[in-house]
C-alpha cells in the first residue's frame, strides 16, 4: 500500500500484493535460507520511504506480512495476511483458488514490519471458506465467504502482535485502518505503480454499506467503501446506491426492482480523510481493514462503472478500473465468519499443503443451481469487477 500527498489532498493506498525484485536470501524463522525469485519490481509514484504512511511507528501493526502462493503449474500469487495467533493468519480464499483449478504447492509467510530481520515462515495447511467455493462459479470475484485461515508450520516470531476479530456487526459508518503491500499511485490517476514485498503501508477510508443492496442477494454481506477525493462528483458511494442506480430499466424496457431506500444514497455522503483517504488496488487480497484494533474486514474486490454509460456520468475519474478515485471497493465481513474462524483454529485445518493434485481447488464444484435476480445480472455484466489478485510469472 503506497500512498503519495497530493495538492488536493487527496492520495491512493495500494495494500497486499507485491512485486519485488531478485533480492537477497531471506531467513526463515528456523533458519533456512530460502530463495526467493519474483518479477521485478515495477516503477512507482508515491515515496514508498514517506513514514507518514508506513506500516511504522505509531502505525505499526508488525502482525500483517506479505504471502506468497505458489502452484503446482508453477505460477503464484502474492496476497497479504495478519496474525490472529502464534501460529495461524487470515486472508481472502481467493488468493488459495487459482482460476486453473490448480493445487497449492506452497504458501509462505512473510514478515517484516517492526521485525528485527525479515522472516519467510511456511504454511502447512489453510481452509477456506466453503460458501467461497460454492458461490464463486456464479457471482466470481463478488463470491461472499472470501475468507481462509492458514496455519504456519512453526510459532511466529517472539514479539509479534497477533489481531483479535471483530464481532459485533456494527462496522457501518465507522472508520477503519487499512493495511497491505500493493500497487501504487495517485488518487485521480490510479495505480500506476508498482508494490512492495517487505514495505507495508497504511491509511483510512470507512465502511459505507453492505454489498447486497447492490446485488439484490439477501446473504451477501460484504463490506463496502469508495475512495473519496473530497469531491462531491467523485463521492461513489451514493451514486451506486441511489434508486438511478439500482432501479434503471433493462434492455426490455422491464425495471429492474428497486433495492435501497430512498433516503439511503444521501447518507452515504462523505468527503473521505483527506490526504490519509485510501483506496483498494491490485495486490491488496487479504490485507486487513482494522476497527478499534480489531479485523473486521479483509479485502476481496473493487469495482467501478465506466463513464458515459446508460446511468449517465459514474462517479470514477478515469473511467476504468484502475483504483482511481471515484471506485469501490469489498472487503469480506469478518463478524459474519467469527464462529467459523474460531473452529478452524481450534480443531486444524481442512487442507494440507502441499495440496493434493486431486482436490482441483477452486470453486467450483457444486451441482446446485443459483438463479440469479435482474438486478444481480445487471451489476456483473455493467460494472467490471476488480480481483484483487497479482500473478507473479
Amino acid at each position: 500500500m503506497l500512498a503519495k500527498k497530493l495538492n488536493k489532498s487527496t492520495l491512493i493506498y495500494t495494500c497486499v500484493a507485491v512485486a519485488m525484485v531478485a533480492v537477497a536470501p531471506l531467513t526463515q524463522a528456523d533458519d533456512t535460507v530460502i530463495d526467493m525469485d519474483l518479477a521485478p519490481l515495477l516503477v512507482t509514484s508515491g515515496d514508498p520511504a514517506d513514514p507518514k504512511y508506513a506500516n511504522a511507528g505509531d502505525n505499526l501493526r508488525n502482525g500483517v506480512g506479505s504471502i506468497f502462493i505458489q502452484f503446482a503449474s508453477g505460477g503464484g500469487f502474492i496476497c497479504t495476511a495478519s496474525a490472529i495467533s502464534r501460529t495461524h493468519i487470515l486472508t481472502a480464499a481467493h488468493c488459495l483458488r487459482n482460476g486453473n483449478h490448480d493445487a497449492v504447492a506452497r504458501l509462505r509467510f512473510v514478515l517484516n514490519a517492526g521485525q528485527p530481520q525479515p522472516y519467510v515462515i511456511d504454511v502447512v495447511g489453510f481452509s477456506v471458506h466453503p460458501e467461497f467455493d460454492f458461490l464463486a462459479p456464479f457471482l466470481g470475484a463478488f463470491a461472499s465467504g472470501d475468507v481462509a485461515v492458514a496455519e504456519t508450520a512453526t510459532p511466529l516470531p517472539a514479539g509479534t502482535e497477533t489481531y483479535e476479530i471483530y464481532r459485533t456487526g456494527d462496522e457501518i459508518g465507522k472508520e477503519t485502518q487499512h493495511y497491505g503491500h500493493g500497487r501504487s499511485g495517485e488518487g485521480p490517476g490510479g495505480a500506476t505503480g508498482g508494490a512492495d514485498f517487505f514495505y507495508g503501508r497504511t491509511g483510512k477510508n470507512l465502511y459505507d454499506a453492505t454489498f447486497d443492496p447492490l446485488i439484490g442477494i439477501p446473504f451477501l454481506d460484504q463490506l463496502i467503501s469508495d475512495f473519496d477525493s473530497g469531491n462531491a462528483k467523485n463521492d461513489a458511494s451514493p451514486w451506486w446506491y441511489s434508486p438511478a442506480f439500482l432501479c434503471p430499466a433493462t434492455t426490455t424496457g422491464k425495471a429492474v426492482k428497486c433495492n435501497v431506500a430512498r433516503g439511503q444514497a444521501s447518507d452515504l455522503r462523505e468527503k473521505g480523510f483527506g490526504e490519509f483517504e485510501v483506496g483498494i488496488a491490485p495486490g491488496d487480497s487479504g490485507g486487513p481493514g482494522f476497527i478499534d484494533g480489531k479485523i473486521a474486514g479483509i479485502h476481496s474486490f473493487g469495482f467501478t462503472y465506466f463513464c458515459g454509460g446508460i446511468t449517465g456520468n459514474a462517479p470514477d475519474t478515469t473511467c476504468g478500473l484502475d483504483s482511481s478515485q471515484g471506485e469501490m471497493s469489498g472487503d469480506t465481513r469478518i463478524s459474519n465468519y467469527a464462529a467459523w474462524i474460531d473452529f478452524q483454529v481450534a480443531n486444524g485445518m481442512s487442507t494440507p499443503v502441499p495440496e493434493p493434485l486431486s482436490a482441483g481447488g477452486s470453486g467450483g464444484g457444486s451441482s446446485v443451481s443459483i438463479e440469479l435476480t435482474d438486478q444481480a445480472k445487471y451489476v456483473i455484466e455493467n460494472s467490471v469487477a476488480r480481483h484483487l489478485r497479482l500473478k507473479v510469472h
